[in-house]
């Protein structure tokens, strides 16, 4: 079976899947906790050199205006199972790399042979915080690591929504849109529920799709209960490697994430997140 090395996203300012399009205001009271984009994809070099985590290191650095002083080796495990007559048999193994991490430890980039992840806590707004990081790391292992085809680009977003008046899951209610909620709205058992995690898979069309995890969670320190929205948007295609097809297909995962982000809270609730108006 051949592999379609067609670009998988159609470049449009829209979300994918028809999704609706989303309110762009930043969010004064943002919730993010941590926002991770990696990029999978075949490349010749079945090892990164120090030095090349170093150039990369010093890319980051110069561009960016962080101080990225920590490298360290980072490992990467992979299981595979194997079906055969005589039952099932389990093989793994140890893919080997570098992490490139901040004086804060809010930035980090590390990279294998056969991928690289951007992670940042400190969030600011797409364009500062992912595409241009995520630009000069995949520039960086272009020359080193002459990767040759994508095979997978992953963004997730993790949001904790805290809010001290809320004592049980059921005080989520008018905030977390009531579709998600479920059973937390049963008038039987529901104000027993303490736990709710669920995991949702969503279609957005052939190649792009995403998984939502979310319930609410207890925080012990203020004895309240958050709610953790664990966002995760994907494109699953193979097409040569190219960093602007890569950026713009990262730029329209985003563009999905943020409106299902906002389908999953009330209108109320988002404008309180907003807080005042700011320009995006």
């Amino acid at each position: 079976m051949m592999s379609d090395i067609s670009h998988p996203l159609a470049f449009s300012d829209a979300p994918l899947g028809g999704l609706p399009a989303a309110d762009t205001t930043l969010l004064a009271n943002a919730p993010l906790e941590v926002a991770i984009c990696e990029v999978r994809f075949t490349a010749e070099s079945i090892v990164v050199s120090v030095e090349a985590a170093e150039r990369v290191r010093n890319a980051l650095s110069e561009s960016l205006d962080i101080d990225f002083p920590n490298i360290q080796p980072a490992a990467q495990n992979t299981m595979e199972i194997n079906l055969n007559a005589g039952g099932a048999s389990w093989s793994g193994d140890e893919t080997k790399g570098w992490q490139i991490a901040s004086a804060t430890g809010q930035h980090s980039a590390t990279v294998f042979p056969g991928s690289v992840i951007w992670q940042v806590a400190e969030y600011q707004r797409w364009s500062v915080s992912m595409r241009r990081p995520l630009e000069i790391l995949l520039r960086a292992v272009a020359t080193d690591l002459s990767p040759s085809l994508i095979q997978r680009i992953g963004l997730r977003y993790v949001d904790r929504f805290v809010d001290r008046s809320c004592l049980r899951p059921e005080d989520w209610k008018g905030k977390i849109d009531a579709t998600l909620l479920g059973p937390i709205g049963n008038p039987v058992f529901g104000p027993l529920i303490t736990g709710a995690q669920q995991q949702l898979e969503v279609a957005l069309d052939g190649r792009h799709g995403a998984v939502l995890r979310h319930g609410p969670i207890p925080d012990p320190a203020s004895k309240s209960i958050n709610y953790l929205l664990d966002l995760d948007t994907y494109a699953n295609a193979a097409w040569p490697f190219r960093v602007e097809e890569v950026l713009d297909t990262a730029e329209g995962l985003n563009r999905s994430a943020l409106s299902l982000f906002q389908a999953c809270v009330s209108s109320d609730y988002l404008k309180s997140l907003q807080g005042e108006e700011q320009s995006s």
